[in-house]
């Protein structure tokens, strides 16, 4: 279900893969604690295998964001699928979520 990649710039690429409802809500956010660890500051979430998520799904990347902010730190979403971006679009978390397309300008929106 998760898959971790580094980019060059040493940002954490969290792939996720399947549909994030119920108890994979509380996987996703095990993961990304773990690749954020203690002073993890940076990470791109990456939706692209993504066809659904639910509410605790959205709670787990809100609360994500909080904590990055805190610190300092940055969250930003990669290529979520249609159906993803219309849940995010009808939340309007897509106006509080940095959402990118491919991944090189997802890593720019870093520097």
């Amino acid at each position: 279900m998760f898959e971790t990649a580094v980019s060059i710039n040493n940002i954490p690429i969290l792939r996720v893969k399947g549909k994030i409802i119920g108890n994979s809500a509380v996987s996703l956010k095990n993961e990304i604690d773990l690749q954020l660890g203690p002073t993890g500051t940076k990470l791109i979430l990456d939706l692209t295998e993504v066809p659904l998520l639910d509410s605790s799904a959205l709670s787990a990347i809100v609360a994500t964001l909080q904590k990055l902010r805190k610190t300092d730190g940055k969250m930003v979403l990669l290529n979520p699928q249609k159906s993803v971006m219309n849940v995010l679009k009808v939340t309007r978390l897509d106006s509080v979520l940095e959402v990118y397309s491919d991944e090189d300008t997802a890593i720019k929106a870093f520097n």
